[in-house]
This record gives C-alpha cells, sequence and structure tokens, in this order.
C-alpha cells in the first residue's frame, strides 16, 4: 500500500435508515489530482468529509500513507481541506488568514513569516497581505483561501466545490491555476464537484 497516498477500504456511510455511501474502495496514488464527480446527493461530499474526520464511517478503513486513520480527530490527518464558501476569518487580514494553520500548530515565527510569504508568491497575492477579505473579489478570495489550505503542506488537499461560488470565466482560469499549483508542489489533490 506504500504507493499510495489514500486508500478507502469499503467504506460505508449511513444516515438513519439512509445509505449515502456503500463500499467504497479506491486507491490514490501519490501527487494525484482526482475528481470526485456527480449530482447533489450522490455521497461526493460525505466521502471527503469521512476521510477529513468530519463525519464518522458506519464501517469500512480509509488510510492516509498507510496510516489507519479511522480514530483520529480532524487536526491529526494530514489532510487540509477548502470549502466552497472559503471560510475566511473576516476580521483577519490576507496574511492572518494564511499563517492561522501554522499558528495552530505552533510553528516558529520565523518559519511561518517565510512559508506564509512563499505561498501568497506562489498564488500571486503578495500585494494584498494587508487587506480584509470583504475588500477583495472572489477570485482573490479562492486564492486566499487556497493558500492557507497549502501553507501547512498536506499530504491530502481536499477541494470542496472550491469554485463554485465564481463566474464561469473566473472559474475556467482558477482551474487551470489550481493543476498548475498542483503539479508544482506534488500533493495529493481531492476535488469534489457536480460541474463537468
Amino acid at each position: 500500500m506504500a504507493e499510495y497516498d489514500v486508500v478507502f477500504d469499503n467504506v460505508t456511510k449511513y444516515f438513519g435508515d439512509l445509505c449515502a455511501v456503500e463500499d467504497f474502495n479506491l486507491e490514490i496514488n501519490r501527487g494525484e489530482y482526482i475528481a470526485f464527480l456527480g449530482p447533489s446527493g450522490c455521497g461526493k461530499t460525505t466521502t471527503l468529509r469521512m476521510l477529513a474526520g468530519h463525519e464518522e464511517m458506519t464501517k469500512g478503513n480509509i488510510y492516509i500513507r498507510d496510516q489507519l486513520i479511522n480514530d483520529l480527530p480532524p487536526g491529526e490527518r494530514d489532510t487540509s481541506l477548502m470549502f466552497q464558501s472559503f471560510a475566511l476569518f473576516p476580521h483577519l487580514d490576507v496574511w492572518s488568514n494564511v499563517e492561522f494553520g501554522l499558528r495552530e500548530r505552533r510553528i516558529e515565527s520565523a518559519i511561518r513569516q517565510n512559508k506564509v510569504s512563499e505561498m501568497l508568491k506562489m498564488v500571486g497575492i503578495d500585494d494584498l497581505a494587508a487587506r480584509k477579505p470583504a475588500e477583495l473579489s472572489g477570485g482573490q478570495q479562492q486564492r486566499v483561501a487556497l493558500a492557507r489550505a497549502l501553507v501547512t503542506e498536506p499530504a491530502v488537499l481536499l477541494l470542496d466545490e472550491p469554485l463554485g461560488s465564481l463566474d464561469e470565466l473566473l472559474r475556467i482560469k482558477i482551474r487551470g491555476e489550481l493543476k498548475k499549483l498542483q503539479r508544482r508542489l506534488g500533493v495529493t489533490s481531492i476535488h469534489v464537484t457536480h460541474n463537468q
């Protein structure tokens, strides 16, 4: 199993009598970018949330880099989740939003400064570091959310409809940039979407 970053082994999820995910099996190679594509209600986000630790499985096992993660809390799984709503802290500026995960992990200040600076440059918003989310466009907010998800260097990046709130032209542009960035960093990524 060592060559896989993520393994779903007969994963099932029931909500009462409703089966949301049934005997799901998947092996995801290191550095791969995959999409869970399907209509609303088919179990895509539920599967992503089980991997992130925000939803308990009814049965089955999930592994990240050979480690069984079924009983690990979300903060101890080597994942980072980017939501459709971006979930930025409105009272924090761009820099502090991106730095947040590093602070929570108690990374020392000098290392935090370097990582945040590099990530803001990488996503092309280093000139916006002092702005609050309300002062940004939708595309700029999306880049902040992406920088915050990537700055902690997760083994697996989880993207839950990350482009859903953007207009079509911006969605196409950001999707291309996201793929380029993912290739450059080599981070395994799972993208949930209903949009082909």
